[in-house]
């Protein structure tokens, strides 16, 4: 894969180390030709998107904010060795920040976990807790800014999932995740379920990972603190990555529009597929 990059005239500068090529490795089965095709995808959404993508400082005022809030939560790994989130969607603050601010908290959440190896092998467990949500923390994306986020989480980014459960979802939010959830690709949506209530949410979480404000035992704050300070103290490594290079307009013409961005499918009966009730 080394020898692959070294030799590519339309990637000028990239990382080789192996904590960051096995992201894509590891995510591809080990087939080298699939993960420098992985490869590739994310460097040119990295580039094609640079307000998103770049500059992912966490020290930076606004990113503290957002930070401040906790919305994601990192909960330790389950008992399939998959990393375990939490994610208080309700905790993104509408009036304060912009859908290109709370995806920049995103995705210097996303290169963090990347580059931890209990993330790269076990893949990741989602939770999903829509308490505190109005229907303003989801219609203030528009059409494309969802259709890029989830290009990202299913696409261009090297993310393995075992399961997705959502809980408390709000029904006036319903039509606006049934577009975002269009965009995805059908083995994704297979591994999402959304409840009623949190106590349903709660019953999918492994007692070794279960908050005491989910009744478990484990110390949230404890958890919120000890990710933060993984997220400062890989702050230099994020930031590296604008250091990488590539030929952008070659990339956009391989890569064509609607295989990357696919346009929306008819959502039909989405919701029941999904197992949302």
């Amino acid at each position: 894969m080394r020898h692959w990059i070294a030799e590519n005239p339309y990637i000028f500068k990239c990382r080789t180390d192996a904590k960051f090529l096995l992201r894509f490795l590891r995510f591809r089965q080990f087939s080298v030709p699939m993960a420098c095709e992985a490869l590739e995808r994310y460097l040119t959404v990295r580039e094609l998107y640079p307000g998103w993508f770049k500059k992912l400082d966490c020290n930076d005022p606004i990113m503290q904010e957002i930070l401040d809030y906790e919305p994601f939560t990192y909960l330790g790994q389950d008992s399939a060795g998959r990393a375990a989130f939490l994610i208080r969607f309700g905790r993104f603050n509408i009036e304060k920040h912009s859908p290109s601010q709370d995806a920049r908290y995103m995705a210097l959440i996303l290169e963090t976990m990347l580059e931890w190896e209990e993330f790269q092998i076990g893949s990741c467990q989602v939770f999903i807790d829509y308490r505190g949500c109005t229907v303003g923390h989801f219609d203030k994306w528009s059409t494309s800014e969802l259709k890029i986020m989830m290009d990202v989480f299913s696409r261009s980014y090297p993310l393995r999932y075992g399961e997705i459960h959502g809980a408390k979802l709000p029904k006036q939010a319903v039509p606006i995740i049934e577009t975002f959830l269009s965009f995805a690709n059908p083995k994704l949506r297979e591994k999402i379920n959304c409840y009623p209530t949190i106590e349903e949410l709660e019953k999918r979480l492994e007692p070794a990972c279960k908050p005491t404000t989910y009744g478990g035992t484990v110390d949230f704050e404890k958890l919120n603190r000890s990710f933060r300070k993984r997220i400062e103290d890989q702050r230099e490594i994020v930031l590296g990555l604008d250091g990488m290079e590539i030929d952008v307009d070659h990339y956009m013409s391989v890569w064509d529009a609607e295989e990357v961005l696919p346009e929306a499918a008819a959502a039909g009966a989405m919701l029941e597929q999904l197992n949302i009730k």
